[in-house]
């Protein structure tokens, strides 16, 4: 580990400023009061790039398990939403509206990571010592970023937005979803609308980032130069965190523990205090909302439960209400302890794609969903994520001194992320749709989660 005098701003212009010409992976937590939030990782210069695609998800999991078991090298990466239906044998349907071609998983491989503690205030190096000295220089000779504002909205014009579908299709789709329900095929189905958009000129993938991580901070925020494209996310939502457990009191000390935190249940911030107040009351007393958030922590209870020891799967907590930039969230957070002979690929077997993207039942939901949306999802509600081996890696995450754990694992479900390329952004947003759903208001919902974007590439619906 090295010291690198540099701020956090300084260093983010830095990185966005190094991506107009090369690989960049960049965590960013932003660091929000959020029990996530401390950290910004970042990776320049990657020893490799894979691209895995292939017909037998088996295949892809080998590559990526062999690839994270290195051992002397941390990894970032990215899960197609639709690698899931391969995992579940799903024949995906064709659809009417193409997409980017999208990677099963995108995988970069780095000998040292950049890193910042907002807690701190410290930034520093950590990783293969002969490397440690090579992206040093790299960061320090790059030059003062010349982007340091964000686009004046107010001189660009707008660009107009098309989705795949209307209003009324959407609204149509839901219907046919609760008529489905009626029928037992499914309880909860997560229904995703396509967007895409000319990015203006004068706009570029740095400006967008910077402006939605201005206006809208998120935990899990993600910028990836990844060759030929570029993606943005400002995702609320844990996926999964592997790490080992650092309390000695506990069940099963130093061994791998394994947390999920889907959220269901969304509002707007208000515009006052009292009118926050009211919303958050909403929220907190929508059974409607409740329901859907319970329905997923089942799910993924089940999930995770697949790989975990037996009896030790714990709702740790429930429908807790977590309050971020512009809206609020329902959050339940499920744990469970890793059986010893558990790897990587097992895992992602196991959970992947998120329930709280797909619904329940989630393999006949995903069926549902393959037939009802006209477009792939790509990256959209897959997942990214980093994987960092304490053999070489260590600081800054915990360590038990009993027993040093091997590895920290640690992903965020793609919703509200965007792929570019060739200067045209696609991105999905959507929501669970149960019985009591009103499909106007959730349109109007998957609206609201789409605002922030439309904002940062100036955009009109």
């Amino acid at each position: 580990m090295k010291p690198l005098e540099i701020s956090a701003e300084n260093l983010l212009e830095t990185l966005l400023e190094m991506s107009k010409s090369e690989i960049v992976c960049l965590l960013d937590s932003g660091g929000l009061q959020h029990s996530d939030s401390r950290y910004l990782i970042a990776g320049i210069r990657p020893g490799k790039t894979l691209r895995i695609s292939h017909r037998n998800p088996q295949k892809t999991l080998e590559m990526f398990n062999r690839t994270l078991s290195q051992g002397k090298t941390a990894s970032i990466f990215t899960i197609s939403y639709d690698f899931g239906l391969k995992l579940e044998k799903i024949r995906p349907r064709p659809k009417e509206h193409a997409l980017f071609p999208e990677p099963d998983i995108f995988l970069a491989v780095f000998d040292c990571l950049i890193i910042h503690d907002y807690q701190t205030g410290e930034t520093f190096l950590t990783g293969e010592k002969n490397q440690i000295g090579a992206v040093e220089k790299a960061i320090l000779e790059s030059g003062e970023p010349s982007e340091r504002t964000g686009l004046r909205r107010e001189k660009s014009a707008k660009t107009p937005v098309q989705s795949n579908f209307t209003r009324s299709e959407y609204i149509e789709r839901i219907l046919e979803i609760q008529e489905l329900i009626r029928k037992g095929d499914t309880y909860q189905t997560n229904l995703t609308q396509q967007f895409s958009a000319d990015i203006p000129v004068g706009l570029t993938p740095q400006i967008i980032f910077r402006n939605l991580r201005n206006s809208h901070p998120a935990a899990f925020s993600a910028f990836l130069k990844r060759g030929d494209d570029f993606v943005i996310s400002i995702s609320p939502e844990r996926f999964l965190k592997i790490e080992s457990s650092n309390d000695p009191s506990a069940r099963f000390p130093g061994e791998n523990l394994i947390t999920v935190s889907p959220i269901k249940g969304t509002r707007r911030r208000g515009a006052t205090p009292t009118e926050d107040q009211e919303l958050k009351n909403d929220l907190l007393n929508s059974s409607k909302d409740r329901a859907e958030n319970i329905m997923i922590v089942d799910l993924l209870r089940n999930d995770i439960g697949r790989v975990c020891r037996y009896g030790s799967v714990e709702v740790e907590s429930l429908c807790r209400l977590e309050e971020h930039p512009t809206l609020f969230h329902l959050v339940s957070t499920v744990r469970g302890v890793l059986r010893p002979d558990i790897t990587f690929a097992d895992t992602i077997r196991a959970v992947f794609p998120c329930g709280s993207i797909t619904g329940a039942p989630k393999i006949r939901t995903m069926q549902i969903i393959d037939q009802l949306e006209t477009a792939n999802r790509g990256l959209s509600m897959g997942a990214i994520g980093f994987c960092v081996p304490f053999s070489s890696f260590g600081f800054p995450f915990p360590q038990t001194p009993e027993k040093a754990p091997t590895f920290h694992l640690d992903l965020s479900v793609a919703i509200r992320t965007m792929i570019i390329r060739e200067d045209r952004a696609v991105f999905n947003v959507g929501g669970g749709i149960v019985i009591d759903s009103d499909p106007e208001q959730e349109f109007d919902e998957s609206i609201l989660k789409a605002k922030a974007i439309f904002e940062a590439i100036n955009a009109r619906i």
